[in-house]
C-alpha cells in the first residue's frame, strides 16, 4: 500500500507529523478494503473510529462477542477492544494537530520519533489483525457471514 511506502520514507526523514498522517490513512484504507471485500458498503464520511469498528464487526471481532474457542475468550476480547481504541488513538492524535491531514493552528512540538514509531506499529498491528482475519479460512466471520 502506498501509505506505508510513506510511512517508511516519513519516519527515514524524522517526520513524526506525517507517520501518524500516514498511520491514520492506512488504517482508514483496510478498514475499506475489508468492508469492501465483506459486501458492505463504505460511507465515505463516516469517521476513523466508526470505521474501524465496523471492520472489526464485518470480520466478527468486536469484543463483545461470545465465539467459542479463542476468539471468546476474555483475554481475547480485551485484546480486541484494545485494537479498536489504538485505532481510534491515531485518529484523536492525528486529528489534534500532531498529525499531518489537518492544519495546524501553530507548529507542532514535542513530538519524538517515539511517537512515530508508536502510532505506526500500532497501526499496524490493527492492519495486521483485520488482514490476518479477512484471510483465515478457519476465521468466525466464515462461521456466520
Amino acid at each position: 500500500m502506498e501509505q506505508l511506502d510513506r510511512i517508511q520514507r516519513a519516519v527515514d526523514h524524522d517526520d513524526p507529523a506525517q507517520v501518524i498522517g500516514s498511520a491514520r490513512e492506512l488504517i482508514e484504507s483496510t478498514a475499506k478494503v475489508v468492508l469492501t471485500e465483506r459486501g458492505r458498503s463504505v460511507n465515505n464520511k463516516d469517521d476513523l473510529p466508526a470505521l474501524a469498528r465496523q471492520a472489526q464487526e464485518a470480520l466478527g471481532l468486536q469484543p463483545s462477542s461470545s465465539t467459542p474457542g479463542p476468539d471468546g475468550t476474555d483475554a481475547v476480547r480485551k485484546i480486541l477492544g484494545a485494537a479498536i481504541a489504538m485505532a481510534t488513538g491515531i485518529g484523536e492524535l492525528r486529528n489534534r494537530g500532531y498529525g499531518t491531514g489537518h492544519g495546524p493552528a501553530s507548529a507542532r512540538v514535542g513530538l519524538r520519533a517515539r511517537h512515530a514509531h508508536l502510532a505506526v506499529n500500532a497501526a499496524v498491528t490493527w492492519c495486521q489483525l483485520v488482514l490476518d482475519t479477512l484471510a483465515d479460512p478457519e476465521a468466525p466471520w466464515r462461521k456466520n457471514p
